[in-house]
């Protein structure tokens, strides 16, 4: 079938779709300040992660917390307790292939935790008095935001709409002519 330049038309699609995305790694340490001196670690985990995120400028700022838990032994190893301390963060992820027309109040930011926020090691200071905690985590965000398709169309032919579902090879191939 050959098309001549008269039979082709173009069209905007307004859709949403992935306009930038970016992913980080990340270990960070903390301080948690125990109500006594412990002696040894028991064990360290981290829940209740929480966080949302904005664009600024060509990167994604999250903004999130958490709660660091810590079982310590105190009193030469006799006794044991919990120190629990909710701790921030900001993380910038820079943005890749972010559309610089895209219209910054329309946008939409998602983000993933690729590694949740994991404990790696807590240890007690020299001075005895607190642990620091070494945490790993790993985000994705994407910004989504509307942007425009342009596609082509084509009057194929004068068929009705029924016989274009008889022909599978319609579509096959199809020639534009010049003019």
């Amino acid at each position: 079938m050959v098309l001549s330049n008269k039979d082709v038309t173009y069209r905007e699609i307004v859709a949403n779709a992935v306009c930038g995305r970016g992913s980080k790694y990340s270990q960070t340490t903390y301080t948690i300040r125990p109500a006594n001196r412990p002696s040894t670690i028991g064990g360290c985990w981290v829940m209740n992660h929480t966080y949302d995120a904005d664009v600024v400028g060509d990167y994604v700022e999250v903004h999130g917390r958490f709660d660091v838990n810590v079982w310590y032994s105190f009193n030469g190893n006799s006794e044991t307790g919990v120190a629990k301390d909710t701790v921030s963060y900001v993380e910038q992820i820079a943005l890749r292939d972010l559309d610089p027309g895209l219209a910054r109040d329309s946008m939409q930011v998602e983000v993933r935790q690729l590694q949740s926020p994991n404990c790696l090691d807590a240890t007690i200071t020299g001075n005895g008095s607190e642990i620091l905690v070494r945490v790993e985590k790993e985000l994705s965000v994407e910004v989504i935001g509307p942007t425009k398709l342009t596609v082509m169309t084509a009057e194929l032919s004068e068929k009705k709409d029924d016989e274009y579902l008889e022909d599978d090879g319609m579509l096959d191939e199809v020639e534009i002519e010049e003019s």
